[in-house]
């Protein structure tokens, strides 16, 4: 995206061939945002969200995206990290306990913390992926919401 070139990126700007392949399925599922569902249960300690989609191709699209974002979560390869939500994200991702299921039409995601700051981080990653679903390609060149905690951390580093 052309956009990204104007973003300082927190933990480097990917450009090797597993980077371009997570983001080309992003670019997918922004392209075709129309053809997903989200739906979110909030839990205690954090969410269970389940994304759909109608589409044979786009669940498959979903499943790589997930398989995709679990491996970089686990590496602390980030993505997006010019945007604070998602530099956090993998900033505190020890503190966060992560499940999936892969469903025939899509995937049942359980995202938890025992710390209620990053529950409240989960919970604005939940509404950014909300606002991709509905808006695709219009809002993701933009930050995305943060806790006030998220936006003082990261204007004193």
């Amino acid at each position: 995206m052309a956009c990204e070139d104007k973003h300082a990126y927190k933990f480097g700007h990917g450009t090797d061939a597993q980077h371009k392949r997570d983001q080309a399925l992003f670019k997918q599922l922004l392209e075709n945002h129309t053809k997903l569902s989200r739906k979110t249960a909030f839990l205690e300690n954090g969410i269970r969200v389940t994304t759909r989609s109608t589409d044979p191709d786009l669940v498959n699209i979903l499943h790589q995206h997930v398989e995709g974002m679990e491996k970089r979560f686990a590496s602390g390869r980030a993505i997006r990290s010019w945007d604070p939500l998602f530099a956090a994200l993998f900033e505190f991702r020890d503190q966060i306990n992560m499940q999936y299921e892969m469903l025939p039409d899509g995937v049942l995601t359980e995202m938890t913390s025992d710390d209620p700051k990053i529950v409240e981080l989960i919970r604005k990653h939940d509404e950014t992926l909300h606002n991709f679903v509905r808006a695709g390609y219009n809002i993701s060149g933009e930050p995305s919401p943060v806790p006030d905690w998220v936006k003082a951390h990261y204007s004193e580093a």
